[in-house]
């Protein structure tokens, strides 16, 4: 037992059973109330919290294998003229190849064929109408097209500011508030 979860533990004296699951907290209090990462469920019991778990991260990998599939069927001159289209450059099997890989990773970019790629995968929306991100510390962030169209305008060039976007949820909105200044 880590020191967090031990003084955890001992804050909290009605906690009678506390197991991990895929990266989740599962405790079972004196009343046989079932919590998971602190927050009470309806679960009976900790195996079924469990199985529960198990089966919500089953579903998220099935989804994301799903979504990076759907990116390698996108046809190589589909993406082949999307680059064309915004760029004057000779296109390659490893750019497009670049292209898709970036475009399924979900990593914040104001590239314009990145966000038409991503459009072409109807499976990669979290909300309709926005567009989300993964960032590095693995925080999801979701902007509407407008803001989007916004920070392309205005960091088209600016690669330090879009990596420092890219690090953290709170880099990512620090940057919008000083731009909304």
């Amino acid at each position: 037992m880590k020191y967090y979860e031990l003084k955890s533990s001992l804050q909290k004296s009605n906690i009678v059973e506390s197991v991990r699951s895929y990266r989740q907290l599962i405790e079972q209090t004196t009343g046989g109330k079932i919590l998971i990462n602190g927050i009470v469920t309806n679960h009976k019991t900790i195996e079924e919290a469990r199985k529960y778990i198990k089966e919500d991260y089953d579903t998220h990998q099935l989804a994301e294998k799903i979504t990076k599939d759907t990116y390698q069927e996108i046809s190589d001159n589909t993406v082949a003229s999307i680059i064309k289209e915004h760029y004057d450059i000779k296109v390659t099997d490893t750019l497009i190849e670049s292209y898709i890989e970036l475009a399924s990773s979900n990593m914040f970019s104001v590239d314009l064929v990145v966000q038409k790629i991503r459009s072409l995968n109807k499976l990669d929306r979290i909300v309709e109408g926005k567009l989300h991100y993964i960032l590095a510390d693995n925080s999801t962030v979701a902007i509407n097209e407008e803001t989007q169209d916004r920070l392309n305008n205005l960091l088209g060039k600016q690669t330090e500011i879009i990596e420092f976007m890219r690090e953290s949820k709170e880099n990512f909105f620090h940057v919008l508030e000083q731009i909304e200044e």
